[in-house]
């Protein structure tokens, strides 16, 4: 029964991770036939499914339903955590079920999933500011773990909490070596190169992003028959809506925050172009400052503003989070262009 189970559970995974969801609730009705819709694996493949379709809180559900049932089953500790963590729903419980599995008892010391456990807590407890803890933990995993991308990633962005930055761009060029088709490693070197100064070396970091995350997209576009969409050119109608409400965004943020942006141009583009990431626009920022960013004792001089509409429709589930997304894109290039954020905090306040 065991082996039977392994082998229609694995094929749910691995049918979930190509795309396949119909194999994947194939595989999970075969499995509740086998073991009924409660047992741990069962519930874990259910889980994996429902975060596969986006049904975040159903995934959450269904995984710690899974670990509350125990079992020596590393998977579904890590998968549990990580849905938990990644989604933000609840990171005291995310450490609690990487820390269950640490202590699981049936669990190998040197199963490799406890290198995983380690640096998954690591990443949670940096994201609680506990770097200290964070740095203690990536320096129990076993050396080859210490060649992973992931692990790579995690420490230079431990090194760049304590700022260490030469490190942490050290740290993050090996990750980008270890995996140079994976453009979040190439974000994450981007934005460290930035904050140590490095906006050269930046731009060819983002430059790679854009690259990469255009390619992805479109073949997912290219998957859904949805290529031509695309490229297709936004109407008049559409470009001016989203300009009308970038504008009435604007008439909520302070006097001085207007008066640095209110005369520049706003225009509405699918994706931002190479030439102005390699101005140094992020190319994953729904709102874009176009111009010539303030270096030392130079004032920033900003030419226009462009509404990046692909990564804003990424970012939202509907058109009422469009206000937030953009407040939030004006303050990052607050930052990025002026090198301050002028006291704007939501679009209420």
């Amino acid at each position: 029964m065991d082996q039977a189970l392994d082998k229609v559970i694995q094929g749910g995974l691995d049918a979930i991770e190509a795309g396949d969801l119909k194999t994947a609730l194939d595989a999970v009705d075969e499995a509740a036939k086998q073991v009924g819709e409660n047992h741990v694996r069962v519930l874990h493949l259910n889980g994996m499914i429902a975060w596969s379709e986006g049904r975040v809180d159903n995934a959450a559900g269904y995984l710690m339903q899974a670990v509350d049932l125990g079992g020596a089953h590393p998977e579904v500790y890590l998968d549990c955590a990580e849905c938990l963590f990644i989604h933000g729903d609840d990171l005291d419980e995310a450490e609690a079920v990487v820390r269950a599995l640490l202590d699981h008892k049936s669990i190998a010391d040197d199963d490799p999933s406890r290198d995983e456990a380690k640096l998954l807590l690591a990443q949670i407890r940096l994201d609680d500011d506990d770097t200290e803890e964070a740095l203690e933990l990536l320096g129990q995993v076993q050396p080859k773990m210490k060649e992973h991308p992931a692990y790579l990633s995690t420490y230079g962005a431990v090194m760049m909490a304590l700022g260490r930055n030469d490190e942490a761009v050290k740290s993050l060029e090996a990750a980008v070596l270890a995996a140079p088709e994976d453009p979040d490693f190439h974000y994450q070197l981007g934005l460290t190169r930035e904050a140590a100064g490095d906006r050269e070396g930046s731009a060819e970091a983002m430059l790679h992003v854009l690259e990469l995350d255009t390619a992805i997209s479109k073949a997912d576009a290219d998957a859904d028959d949805d290529d031509e969409e695309l490229d297709e050119e936004l109407s008049d109608e559409a470009k001016a809506e989203l300009i009308r409400t970038f504008e009435e965004v604007l008439e909520e943020v302070p006097d001085p925050v207007l008066k640095r942006i209110a005369h520049a141009p706003v225009s509405v583009q699918r994706r931002a172009t190479a030439e102005q990431v390699r101005g140094g626009v992020n190319p994953r920022s729904a709102v874009a400052f176009v111009g010539t960013p303030k270096i030392g004792d130079a004032a920033g001089e900003l030419e226009r503003i462009v509404i990046i509409h692909d990564l804003l429709l990424a970012m939202i589930d509907e058109d009422e989070e469009i206000p937030e997304v953009f407040v939030i894109g004006i303050i990052d290039e607050l930052r990025r262009f002026f090198d301050e954020s002028m006291g704007v905090v939501s679009v209420e306040d």
